[in-house]
């Protein structure tokens, strides 16, 4: 599958991202970039979006560029920070890219921004474990 491919099908076939508004929007050989839509489910008690919710957007970005060898991942392991709380915003883009691919790993690094003021809210790391060891790697 190319690129735009890979976006159209995880767009139309991923129930978590349907459900909480998220769609691929990018996707080039090293990054893949990810939008929300912020509804009132995407807030929490205190109605400021949702941590949970800018996670979730960069480890769905970091998986999607992870993914776009052809093989299929698994998170292992995240380290994720929180730089600043978001009361209101209409949209959130998180990106992410490679920083180092193995044959059975891959690391990536991902970042969470309100899409309109560019403000960086959350930045973190990502491991994959490839569950298809090294087939489709030259």
């Amino acid at each position: 599958m190319n690129y735009e491919e890979q976006i159209t099908h995880v767009n139309e076939t991923n129930p978590f991202m349907i459900h909480n508004q998220i769609r691929a929007v990018g996707l080039t050989g090293d990054r893949a970039s990810v939008e929300a839509k912020i509804t009132k489910n995407s807030l929490n008690a205190m109605q400021r979006i949702h941590g949970g919710l800018m996670f979730v957007m960069a480890e769905v970005a970091a998986g999607l560029v992870t993914r776009n060898d052809g093989r299929r991942y698994v998170t292992l392991d995240s380290s994720f920070r929180f730089i600043s709380g978001c009361g209101q915003a209409g949209r959130l883009t998180a990106e992410a890219s490679i920083t180092k691919r193995g044959r059975t790993l891959c690391f990536t690094r991902a970042r969470v921004w309100e899409s309109e003021s560019k403000k960086l809210l959350a930045e973190g790391e990502f491991t994959f474990y490839c569950l298809d060891g090294d087939r489709g790697i030259s």
